[in-house]
């Protein structure tokens, strides 16, 4: 059996769950580390240009319902958040616009890819977590320097 939407929902939820009470900066920071970790195991199987125009799509129907999403920009290295860290900050519903994008992001590699990349991007989230795969132990706010 595969996973579905709900599936991928229900995954980002107790992922979201494990990050509850962070504020608002460091759910930033753990949701770039998430995002940067799918990006680049789906980068593997898919390849730049493709999973470009995917993350791409994504943000663009994300930013319909949460508009500081379209703060999100591409570059070669993935999504980057210099802009979305000052102005996602700031937002109430931050929790939404996450799980909006990560649930987005898995169904539609999981549609395309017929579910085959699911288990292993699944996984991938898993490993995030607020001093997980990627955290900068040693930083209060757990908050991560700009990318390069």
């Amino acid at each position: 059996m595969f996973p579905d939407e709900a599936d991928h929902s229900a995954l980002v939820d107790a992922w979201l769950d494990g990050a509850a009470g962070l504020e608002p900066a460091q759910l930033v920071a753990i949701f770039e580390r998430a995002l940067s970790a799918l990006w680049r195991r789906a980068e593997v199987t898919l390849g730049e240009v493709t999973l470009t125009a995917i993350v791409d799509r994504v943000l663009y129907t994300a930013a319909e319902t949460h508009p500081v999403l379209s703060t999100l920009k591409l570059d070669k290295a993935g999504v980057c958040f210099d802009e979305f860290r000052e102005a996602g900050a700031q937002q109430v519903d931050l929790t939404e616009a996450v799980h909006l994008v990560l649930v987005e992001f898995l169904t539609v590699l999981g549609h395309l890819t017929d579910e085959i990349l699911s288990p292993a991007l699944h996984a991938e989230l898993a490993k995030i977590t607020p001093l997980g795969p990627g955290a900068m132990r040693g930083n209060d706010d757990g908050t991560q320097g700009p990318r390069s």
